[in-house]
């Protein structure tokens, strides 16, 4: 006696489309109603969901309101929430579910960060964050953050992005090559040479230039407006507890630069 697939109980359909994927499920949805109906049920979704996710919706700065686990988890790829009284944003990487955050500037060690003499709070409207961190003048350019690996998502390759903008009169910065650093668990696990400039070229003390090497990461623009950088990667590992620390210096040649505006550090999927 022959089967028709749509007669399975929605429970084993939904449980079999579980096991794909976000996008899997999506695509499943068009070849029959009963594949739509277990594709779009919140028993799909809730797999798809990190299993710590209620975690964080309790600790969003807003109330989240969704009519079912679909819609949150796409409201949570679009609109990442902001935690931790602010300081912080929580949300998913679409195709996968990894989850994804970002330290606000004011979650980050800045060097002289407090003293108003080298370093401005200003709002700006198109960031995430009440605050970002405006360089007024420094020769010492220092920042880093640090994240509990144990809430990141296990056995997945993430990445660390300075999110940035640069001031129209920026200068100092187009000169020199910073370095950045990521440790885990107090082991370095990646060391990169990055600047700040979306050029090749930087210009040297003399008033020449010089074509910087394929090694030296540049940023490039986002869709959202907002500049990133590559710092490096890692691997989460299996939620061991444990410290992602990632740091940025730039002192080479003690001169003094200025214009620099942070928004934050992203930790996301690496692609």
């Amino acid at each position: 006696m022959e089967m028709n697939i749509n007669q399975l109980p929605e429970e084993c359909i939904s449980q079999v489309i579980s096991l794909t994927t976000p996008r899997d499920a999506c695509v499943s949805s068009a070849v029959s109603f009963a594949f739509r109906s277990a594709a779009d049920s919140d028993a799909t979704w809730e797999r798809f969901l990190p299993s710590d996710y209620s975690s964080f919706l309790s600790q969003s700065v807003d109330p989240v309101v969704y009519a079912s686990k679909k819609e949150l988890y796409f409201r949570l790829c679009h609109h990442p929430l902001l935690i931790d009284r602010g300081l912080k944003s929580f949300g998913l990487e679409k195709s996968s579910g990894a989850k994804c955050f970002m330290l606000s500037a004011r979650a980050l060690n800045i060097a002289w960060g407090r003293d108003l003499r080298y370093w401005n709070w200003i709002s700006l409207p198109n960031s995430r964050f009440i605050e970002c961190a405006e360089l007024k003048e420094v020769c010492w350019l220092e920042l880093g953050g640090r994240i509990d690996s144990r809430i990141l998502t296990p056995n997945t390759a993430y990445a660390a992005y300075l999110i940035f903008k640069l001031a129209d009169n920026a200068w100092g910065l187009d000169n020199l090559i910073q370095t950045t650093k990521i440790t885990l668990f107090g082991d370095i696990v990646s060391e990169h040479s990055v600047c700040v400039c979306p050029r090749r070229v930087r210009r040297l003390p003399g008033g020449g230039i010089e074509e910087m090497g394929d090694d030296v990461r540049l940023p490039r623009e986002r869709q959202d407006g907002w500049l990133e950088v590559e710092w490096g990667d890692f691997d989460s590992g299996e939620g061991i507890d444990g410290e992602v620390d990632m740091s940025f210096l730039g002192v080479q040649g003690g001169n003094w630069k200025n214009g620099l505006i942070v928004e934050g550090i992203e930790v996301r999927l690496k692609h």
